[in-house]
């Protein structure tokens, strides 16, 4: 059975969204993605709600909440939570349930309202208590050791991932639903306020409220509603356990799975040339570079001298991140979902003055954690 994104939508997000509560922030999102198919939630067979864990935005079972917002009385509604990767996990539990033949029409609406929640505790006590979560250190201490782990040995150097922060923010500029839209220099990157070494300021992205929706459809469902769906040619979501004493500090081996698995089920055999477009979920600078030995796009080493080359800025041979990534908007539970809307949009023709010329295959990356949840999806204007 082939599955396609018929219908897009977004919020825009800025670090405080005052004007519209959680659910307002959400329904937002749903509308314009039922306005881009031309449906109402009567066509609506199922819906997914994925969010942070619950302290992100201080409110339990949202998912009760957003019903009626949603305008969802009465339908099946199923909450997905899975950290920074949540948007795309709930895009797979859709997927699942067109699959299993529980619904032919799913709509998934990923959020956070990060300025009401407490996002610092609520990744503090992600750890087991015992193990892990006396070091209190969050993602950005495990980032910063993942990082420094890869710069001797792979030449993921501080001016590398610099690049990364200067190319994302620069496209950033063209979205016009991104939260920051600045433009910084390699040199601005490298002189930032030290954060935890080293992770700068600059490699850091914003913290958002936002929201992001998509509607996927079956087959002839999808063909009935739109003349160019985005069809979803693989999308897989795998995980290992948070214990960083046990896993490789080189390389997220989730993320490497995922894509042998996405590759394998879409035919892809040479990611950097068939790929059009990639949109990389980078929760600090220094993941773009892992992520692009991780999913093929250059050989171990070789990331930093792909980001120099320019092959990943607009205008090169694979345009990464052209939306601005993180970079340009991180609404934690909404980014991966954000990501797989936007390779959508570049596949349909529909991104804008951030769209690719010609784009037709796009490549998904989105996880959670500091490595150890990771998914790809590959997206394609042709069914396969």
């Amino acid at each position: 059975m082939s599955i396609a994104i018929v219908g897009t939508g977004q919020t825009a997000h800025a670090r405080r969204r005052t004007d519209v509560s959680q659910a307002g922030l959400a329904r937002e999102a749903v509308v314009e993605a039922l306005q881009d198919a031309e449906l109402t939630m009567d066509d609506i067979d199922s819906v997914v709600v994925a969010s942070g864990p619950a302290m992100f935005g201080a409110v339990n079972q949202p998912e009760k909440w957003l019903v009626d917002a949603l305008g969802a009385r009465f339908k099946p509604v199923v909450r997905v939570t899975s950290g920074g990767g949540t948007g795309l996990a709930g895009a797979l539990a859709a997927v699942n349930q067109i699959k299993g033949g529980a619904a032919r029409r799913v709509l998934v609406v990923a959020y956070d309202k990060l300025s009401e929640g407490a996002l610092q505790a609520s990744i503090s006590t992600l750890y087991d208590p015992f193990w892990g979560r006396e070091f209190a250190v969050g993602i950005m201490g495990f980032s910063a050791a993942y990082w420094r782990a890869r710069m001797d040995r792979l030449g993921h150097t501080q001016e590398a991932a610099a690049m990364v922060a200067v190319k994302n923010r620069r496209h950033a500029l063209a979205n016009p639903k991104a939260h920051v839209r600045k433009e910084v220099t390699v040199e601005e990157v490298l002189a930032s306020r030290p954060l935890c070494w080293p992770i700068k300021v600059l490699d850091v992205p914003p913290i958002s409220d936002g929201a992001c929706a998509v509607i996927l459809a079956a087959d002839d469902d999808a063909l009935a509603i739109t003349d160019a769906p985005a069809w979803i040619n693989g999308m897989a979501y795998y995980s290992e356990a948070d214990n960083g004493a046990d896993r490789s500090m080189l390389q997220s081996e989730p993320l490497q799975i995922a894509a042998a698995r996405v590759y394998r089920d879409a035919g892809i055999t040479n990611p950097f040339r068939q790929f059009d477009v990639a949109e990389l979920q980078e929760p600090y600078t220094c993941f773009e570079l892992s992520y692009y030995e991780g999913l093929g796009l250059c050989p171990e080493g070789g990331a930093a001298d792909l980001v120099a080359s320019g092959e990943t800025a607009m205008g090169g041979s694979l345009p990464v991140n052209p939306s601005g990534g993180c970079m340009g908007a991180n609404p934690i539970g909404a980014t991966a979902l954000i990501r797989l809307a936007e390779a959508a949009m570049q596949v349909t023709g529909k991104a804008g003055m951030h769209q690719v010329p010609g784009a037709s295959l796009a490549l998904v990356q989105a996880g959670g954690g500091w490595a150890n949840l990771r998914g790809v999806a590959v997206v394609s204007s042709e069914k396969r």
